[in-house]
This record gives C-alpha cells, sequence and structure tokens, in this order.
C-alpha cells in the first residue's frame, strides 16, 4: 500500500530526441529560458530510428532551464493538446558521454501539450508549440542532487490530438455501496487458522470510483489525512485475485502516515475510527496506476484493513 517511488525525469518524461538528417549550430528556431547556453550545440545525422551525433563547447555551463529547436522539421506544426511522440538522447553536460537513449529501445515516448506541462517544464512547452514534426530540440534545466547535469535532444516523430482524460475518480456515496454490497458486487472475506482474511472478489467489473465499506465500526479516535497509524492489512489485485502485499505474514501491523501512501488508502482511511475495520475497493488511478511502475500492482486493488492504533506525533 506504499506510494512508490518514481524519479521525476523531465529529461525522459518531457522530452523528445531528435536527430535529423541535416545538422545545425545553435538554435533555428523557437528558444526559451536562458538559450545562450545552448549555441554550441550541433547534431549530425540520425533518423527516426538511429541516435544521432550530438557536439557542444565542453563543459557546458548549465545554469537554468532552456530549450531550443535545433534544426526545423518539415511537419506540420505542433498544436496544444496535442500528443507528442519522440525518441531522445541524454548526454553529460560536463563532457559529452551519452548517458542512454530511447531508441535503443525501439519504443517512442509520449507527452501531452497540456497546462500541466506548461505548469512543469514551461520551456519545454514553449519550444514544443508552434514547432514542426521532425524538429531537433535540445533541452536542459539544473535537476537538484543530479550529478553529472544532463542535455537532452529530442527528435519530434508524430504529433496528434490527445484522448480526452479519463474521469476522475470520486468516494462512492454510501448508498451506492450498500447498493453494490445487496447485489453481491463487492469482495468478501473468510478468515484462516491465523486469523489473516482471505477474499472471495465476484465476477463483475470493479466501481470507477473509490469503494470504502465499514465492516467493523471500532470506537477509538477519528483519523485525518495528517494523521500517522498501525494497521493489518492484505491486498489484492481484482483481475485475478492474487496477493501482492500483507501484513499478516510478519505477525505484527505496519506503521505509516497517510500522507505516504497511495490515495485511495489516504481518502479510505481518514475519517475513520481507530479499531474499525475496512474494505477497500481502489480504481487504479488511486492506486499505482495500470499500467503500474515496475514491481508495483496494476489496475483495481482491494484491501482489507484494520486499524490498530493511531500514532502519537514525536
Amino acid at each position: 500500500m506504499r506510494k512508490a517511488l518514481t524519479l521525476a525525469l523531465p529529461l525522459l518524461l518531457v522530452l523528445t530526441a531528435c536527430g535529423g538528417d541535416a545538422g545545425g549550430d545553435g538554435p533555428e528556431g523557437k528558444t526559451a529560458g536562458d538559450a545562450a547556453i545552448l549555441e554550441s550545440v550541433r547534431i549530425d545525422g540520425g533518423s527516426d530510428e538511429e541516435v544521432p551525433e550530438v557536439t557542444f563547447d565542453s563543459p557546458l555551463e548549465v545554469t537554468g532551464p532552456a530549450a531550443a529547436a535545433i534544426t526545423t522539421g518539415d511537419g506540420e506544426p505542433i498544436a496544444d493538446g496535442d500528443r507528442v511522440s519522440f525518441h531522445l538522447v541524454g548526454l553529460n553536460a560536463e563532457d559529452g558521454a551519452v548517458l542512454g537513449d530511447t531508441y535503443s529501445r525501439g519504443e517512442p515516448q509520449t507527452l501531452d501539450l497540456t497546462e500541466e506541462l506548461q505548469e512543469v517544464d514551461p520551456e519545454l512547452y514553449e519550444v514544443l508549440l508552434g514547432t514542426n514534426i521532425g524538429s531537433q530540440i535540445a533541452y536542459t534545466t539544473v535537476l537538484e542532487g543530479q550529478d553529472p547535469q544532463q542535455l537532452i535532444v529530442m527528435r519530434v516523430l508524430s504529433a496528434e490530438e490527445a484522448p480526452p482524460a479519463p474521469p476522475v475518480p470520486e468516494v462512492l456515496s454510501p448508498e451506492a455501496v450498500e447498493e453494490l454490497d445487496a447485489d453481491g458486487q463487492l469482495p468478501t472475506f473468510t478468515f484462516d487458522d491465523d486469523e489473516a482474511p482471505v477474499i472471495d472478489i465476484p465476477d463483475n467489473e470493479p466501481s470507477d470510483d473509490l469503494v470504502i465499506k465499514v465492516l467493523e465500526a471500532g470506537d477509538g479516535e477519528v483519523l485525518t489525512e495528517a494523521d500517522t497509524i498501525s494497521a493489518n492489512y492484505a491486498g489484492w489485485r481484482w483481475e485475478d485475485g492474487e496477493q501482492f502485499d500483507s501484513s499478516y505474514t510478519g505477525g505484527e501491523p505496519i506503521e505509516f502516515p497517510l500522507t505516504g501512501v497511495i490515495e485511495g488508502w489516504t481518502k479510505g482511511l481518514a475519517g475513520q475510527t481507530v479499531g474499525s475495520k475496512v474494505l477497500l475497493v481502489i480504481p487504479a488511478p488511486m492506486g499505482y496506476g495500470d499500467p503500474a511502475p515496475e514491481g508495483r500492482p496494476s489496475g483495481t486493488l482491494a484491501f482489507y484493513v484494520e486499524i490498530v492504533e493511531k500514532v502519537a506525533a514525536e
């Protein structure tokens, strides 16, 4: 149930590697941020499948975020709301050594030109917006704690209108939960000889919203989202009933802050009382996603949670 720790890599999530057939000395098209950083960047060769050769005057002094179209493609201009497909190559800003690329994996990455990107990486958003497909873009920013700093070179492969965002899950009303329960559409539990829960998941599709069902109400303190608690729990994937985590195997409850777990746990346990036993059915956007990060369960998840105590703040 612990929140997956994922690295915030604008270098891998927001950039396209652009290796073009024509080389370029310094920015040829749009620029944003401290673009003077990128004046010496040259890109030669490369294609949609092959990593380009990137050179620059080293060391590249990365003093802030900067983006520049080093060469201009001959495709259609990228529009706000487009989903951009790209390859990228990352280089050591100090000596130009290649640190990694997406070409070798054969699967381009994508990003959406949305308000979220504009807020997180305004320089990259500004350069991508209106730049032609096929353009080669250099990008860099200061990442705290990263050594060495990196230069990212992107190749824009395609751009098309992004599909609409899926609806944001909500907390299902108690009345709707009662209806699902009455119709036999919620998991039920039995307990083995060690008093660990064993789940029975029905065949129906799960709710798209967060299901909170109090199986047994406790008489302790009411929890808030800021609390740290100790709990016994077990979790299963709805899709196949596979158990992926359980405190019962260790024989003792686990302590954790409600601010440090998946959203379905935070929203599902805030407002509950110590001593309660709760069923949570958590849709993927409130869990680990679908697909989930490596090592984490994907899709809708079901949890049995017994809130043992509220841990006093130190």
